[in-house]
């Protein structure tokens, strides 16, 4: 049986007995694998899927990693300082995707086998503190990644950090939506955010430059 890891103390299914993705109808293969951070004992009992990486919070060594994986993975690039706010702000999170297949490479690499990588911010409201909304404003997964459910992972760890937020206490305001900015010429990620139950809001016009326009998409969760 192989066990998808989303964190330390949850496993989900991934594959079915003889190897195959649900989803997806793929072969994938997998290992034994031992995390440090599990028992040796649930290490042994369980087959981890070594295609599926560790899911983590950016730390401050990672930005120019981070930074370099969005410029070879997005349009648009975000530089080291612009990404520091999702370590010192409040209310933001940035979550990244790492191989553990190349846990020994990764010095050799020098990329910390980053290969996702999820971030964003809740944004209060000045005229109801009772509510607030979160902004799903990065997203971006290494194309040989891509199909193994890393996004999905991604995209679910930020959603539950902007619930986590909005539950740390009675006095925290009540997240009302998500929403995302997303091309007008990318039908794959629009068909993801869909099946993550985004829907359609409205489109900026030039929001990507002169020749794409921005799509707003948002999911209620109240």
């Amino acid at each position: 049986m192989a066990l998808l890891i989303t964190r330390p103390s949850t496993f989900r299914l991934l594959l079915s007995a003889d190897g195959e993705d649900p989803r997806y109808g793929e072969i994938v293969t997998t290992k034994d694998y031992y995390p440090s951070r599990f028992s040796p004992d649930i290490a042994r009992a369980e087959r981890v899927l070594t295609r599926y990486p560790a899911l983590d919070t950016m730390k401050s060594q990672n930005l120019e990693a981070v930074s370099r994986f969005l410029g070879q993975n997005l349009p648009i690039s975000y530089s080291p300082s612009f990404l520091m706010q999702f370590i010192v702000g409040k209310d933001c999170f940035c979550f990244c995707a790492r191989d553990l297949s190349r846990e020994s490479g990764l010095r050799k690499h020098g990329d910390n086998g980053i290969v996702g990588v999820v971030a964003g911010k809740i944004l209060r409201s000045a005229l109801n503190r009772d509510v607030c909304t979160g902004h799903v404003m990065i997203l971006a997964v290494a194309s040989e990644w891509r199909r193994f459910g890393v996004g999905c992972g991604l995209l679910s760890k930020l959603e539950l950090a902007f619930h986590n937020v909005t539950c740390s206490s009675i006095t925290a305001p009540r997240l009302k939506s998500i929403f995302l900015h997303v091309a007008s010429t990318n039908s794959g990620a629009i068909q993801f955010y869909e099946k993550g139950g985004y829907t359609y809001e409205k489109s900026e016009c030039g929001y990507y430059g002169r020749k794409v326009d921005g799509i707003v998409m948002r999911k209620n969760v109240d």
